[in-house]
């Protein structure tokens, strides 16, 4: 306790000078402070909400680093990089990019059809997919929501140091750059015909709200791939369907809204997998640790004390 106290303390001299010398931070750094003073709080604490807030903590992390991700997006912008994914994309689909050629054969932006929509609510669900998909878990299974908050956020902070140093140009920003022919952005597309200007901005890349060249890799395509990989040795075969339905119906509207490049999709299904295997080989390495300090009364019997006398 005493410990803690002292923890406390020094975090709040720290804030004081820090405050002193460069003056109030901007909202992203609030809540990192915030989110250092949650961990010097709940720290191995035994309480029930410590503990709660310890759990969310990685989830809390992601969001913290995006919002941070999110201030920077203008300067990014003019250091973001057309190649290599358009190269590859124009090499797999024989001189034309595979976002060009679904757009021309399905897409008309004046009569958006009703498969349409249905892609955006699939386009859409990556935003709250993960954090409802974590409160299931956390409520009902919750030994296994560390593995799965520590596996979003390694792939996440992975992905999100990529894309300050290698910013990318999407598909439908390379199109209005005159590297691709004529691509709609079809979620503002679609959002301006069901009326709702506020969710364009905030789901589709306005630099107010998000980070138009976070596009390499693609966690739009590695969360779905991280939900399969999670929950795959559990799963019914019913769901085992629908976790690959996602993955794959996710990858087609990527491409079709030319939102990522099938180039974005491998490399995020790369870090996806790498995030995984990372995680799961650390956490399983601490739990074999953790229990060979526990003595087992079978193999390491308690000695027999002699109480006969003389």
């Amino acid at each position: 306790m005493r410990l803690r106290g002292a923890w406390i303390a020094g975090y709040g001299v720290t804030t004081v000078a820090v405050v002193a010398l460069v003056g109030l931070p901007e909202r992203p750094w609030v809540l990192v402070w915030a989110l250092g003073l949650l961990s010097v709080l709940c720290w191995r604490s035994e309480n029930r909400v410590a503990r709660t807030c310890m759990d969310w903590l990685p989830v809390l992390v992601i969001l913290a680093a995006y919002d941070l991700i999110r201030m920077n997006a203008p300067s990014l912008l003019p250091r973001a990089h057309v190649q290599p994914q358009l190269g590859f994309d124009e090499f797999i689909g024989f001189g034309t990019a595979p976002s060009v050629r679904l757009q021309r054969a399905f897409f008309d932006a004046r009569h958006p059809g009703v498969l349409d929509y249905a892609f955006l609510l699939v386009y859409v669900s990556h935003f709250f997919a993960a954090i409802v998909v974590g409160v299931v878990v956390w409520l009902r299974t919750r030994d296994r929501f560390a593995r799965y908050a520590w596996t979003f956020l390694a792939c996440s902070l992975a992905g999100f140091a990529t894309y300050v140093v290698y910013p990318a140009v999407p598909p439908w920003m390379a199109s209005r750059e005159g590297y691709l022919p004529h691509l709609a952005r079809v979620p503002d597309v679609l959002w301006n015909h069901l009326g709702v200007d506020l969710l364009a901005k905030v789901f589709s890349g306005d630099p107010k709200y998000s980070n138009p060249v976070g596009a390499i890799p693609s966690e739009h395509a590695a969360y779905p791939l991280l939900f399969l990989l999670l929950f795959w040795a559990v799963a019914s075969p019913r769901w085992r369907v629908v976790l690959v339905a996602y993955v794959a119906t996710m990858a087609f509207v990527l491409v079709y809204f030319a939102e990522h490049y099938v180039f974005d999709e491998l490399l995020g299904y790369v870090y996806a997998v790498v995030a995984f295997v990372v995680v799961g080989r650390v956490l399983d390495a601490r739990s074999t640790r953790s229990n060979a300090t526990v003595p087992d009364p079978e193999r390491d019997p308690a000695p027999v004390t002699d109480t006969t006398s003389g």
